[in-house]
């Protein structure tokens, strides 16, 4: 769908009668546009991999040393002292 809206837009954009500048800049400008999504995306998609296959110190270690049943949060927060 992407590819038939952007050859409609620069079809559209070449058919119109006006300057060979501003259709230039109206194609520099989507292109830019385009080029701005796709390394924004690309971005948070890296982004995004780094967290969820991110594991802190000692994971391994407390998945096999840490509690059995479940703990008590007052046991392991203090609140007030």
């Amino acid at each position: 769908m992407k590819s038939t809206v952007l050859s409609r837009v620069l079809a559209r954009l070449n058919a119109t009668p006006s300057s060979g500048r501003r259709d230039r800049g109206a194609v520099s400008g989507l292109l830019i546009g385009l080029a701005c999504v796709l390394l924004g995306g690309g971005a948070a998609a890296v982004a995004v991999t780094a967290v969820v296959t991110a594991t802190g110190p000692n994971d391994s270690g407390a998945v096999l040393n840490g509690p059995q049943k479940p703990v008590s949060p007052t046991e392991i927060i203090r609140y007030g002292g």
